[in-house]
């Protein structure tokens, strides 16, 4: 791909990017939305970490035909974890955690 063709098609991507996040920013100044769609806003972030990571969780590919059991073990923690203390922070390190312990200890 040449330099320009490349220039251009990082052009149309911006341009692209910019005109779908623009609108709901002016519209957002004018347009209220019910208390109850905005009480659902602090829940986004987590569920899209969900989404992200409960795939990796469910269909993880079996390393060298054994299950992969670290990753079963830190998923029981954080959720134990999440129920515990009701925080995402805390579920996300306690996983983390119980991964790298796993390792050194084994």
């Amino acid at each position: 791909m040449s330099t320009s063709a490349f220039s251009i098609l990082v052009l149309c991507a911006a341009v692209a990017t910019y005109l779908t996040r623009w609108p709901p920013l002016l519209l957002g100044r004018k347009l209220r939305l019910p208390a109850r769609v905005e009480r659902t806003f602090p829940y986004i972030p987590i569920g899209v970490f969900a989404a992200m990571v409960a795939p990796a969780i469910v269909w993880h590919a079996p390393v060298s035909g054994h299950i992969d059991t670290p990753f079963y073990v830190a998923a029981a923690v954080s959720l134990a974890a999440a129920f515990v203390t009701r925080k995402p922070l805390w579920a996300m390190l306690t996983g983390v955690l119980t991964i790298a312990v796993w390792h050194v200890v084994r």
